[in-house]
């Protein structure tokens, strides 16, 4: 293992490195007392991780529900886990939240080894902690704090990853390179070292606030349209994709409101390029400006006010209450993919 970081947590310490091979990862999986998580696609693409009690579940965001927890609480009941046994989570971002739910609910606490497997969860989501559900229609309001023991990247895995699914990890990249000013350094050729330096962006901040209680909501720009629009999209528009549509709006709405956005123009056009690669399509529906609105006050950091990071010199967060700037926006960036 190499690159290694050590971050603290006031949960648990825990400990991300990556790995060269897919027989490391299969280490994991053979360990005693073991239970394994694996997304129904990578089971299907790495026959060597394949094993007959794994437990095989779908990537869907419909499993991150009451039904998805079930499932997995009453596999953990009928093989008998104990606060002995450690789970493998192997997959993405849906994966990682679901099964870190139940880890951190089943026993009051059981250890899990996560391995991401989307660039967005290797890049973004592995670290920090959280943990989380869907509810009545609300994306990721019930959730917990409970990291991992330790985070293992082989970053081999997404050279089996869809196109939307690869630039909807680069979304996350995109914003990470916007809030540290250094969108010209953005650099698709060595995806390692951009999944190297958002880990260690991202994990600075947790070192003093792990609890989004103060500049961890800076890493939510981008997110205040990009959880709507994937509402309205019904899940049709990729996490990190939603992302980049996010950052663009969050850009103009700071542009139109009086604030010098560094390299604005870059910014907007790096953004249209990451989303026209992805070969997804969107709907003008997805924007509409009343049903994005609404979402936005359902959202689980709403304080029923448009409060959204914006970027000037640094990020901040601003109550937006001008919404004509907010509709110009979205027609804009609609426009502009």
């Amino acid at each position: 293992m190499h690159n290694i970081l050590d971050i603290k947590s006031k949960v648990s310490d825990y400990r991300l490195g990556f790995v060269d091979t897919i027989e490391e990862i299969e280490q994991y999986i053979n360990q005693p007392n073991t239970i394994t998580f694996i997304d129904e696609n990578v089971h299907l693409l790495y026959p060597s991780l394949q094993r007959p009690d794994n437990i095989v579940l779908p990537s869907s965001e419909a499993i991150k529900s009451y039904t998805g927890v079930a499932r997995v609480l009453q596999n953990l009941t009928e093989r008998r886990a104990n606060i002995q046994t450690k789970l493998v989570v192997i997959g993405g971002g849906v994966l990682q939240d679901l099964v870190g739910f139940c880890a951190s609910v089943y026993c009051r606490g059981i250890d899990y080894t996560l391995i991401p497997t989307t660039l967005l969860a290797q890049t973004d989501s592995c670290v920090g902690g959280k943990t989380s559900i869907n509810f009545e229609g609300k994306k990721n309001i019930l959730g917990t704090f409970y990291p991992p023991t330790e985070i293992v990247i082989y970053s081999r895995f997404i050279e089996t990853l869809s196109k939307a699914d690869l630039y909807s990890g680069i979304g996350e990249i995109y914003k990470f390179h916007i809030l540290q000013h250094k969108i010209s350094e953005l650099n698709l050729q060595d995806i390692d070292s951009m999944i190297i330096d958002g880990l260690r962006y991202k994990t600075d901040i947790l070192s003093r606030d792990e609890f989004d209680k103060g500049e961890r909501k800076f890493l939510n720009y981008g997110h205040t349209f990009g959880h709507a629009l994937e509402t309205s999209s019904n899940n049709q528009l990729p996490h990190g994709l939603a992302v980049i549509l996010g950052c663009m709006i969050a850009t103009r709405i700071a542009q139109s409101l009086g604030y010098v956005v560094e390299h604005f123009d870059q910014i907007i056009n790096t953004g249209v390029a990451l989303f026209r690669a992805s070969d997804v399509a969107i709907e003008s529906e997805w924007f509409d400006f009343d049903t994005l609105l609404e979402i936005t006050k359902s959202d689980k950091k709403s304080t029923g006010e448009l409060t959204m990071v914006l970027v000037d010199n640094k990020p901040f967060l601003e109550i937006v209450n001008n919404f004509s700037i907010v509709q110009k926006a979205l027609k804009e960036t609609y426009e502009s993919i």
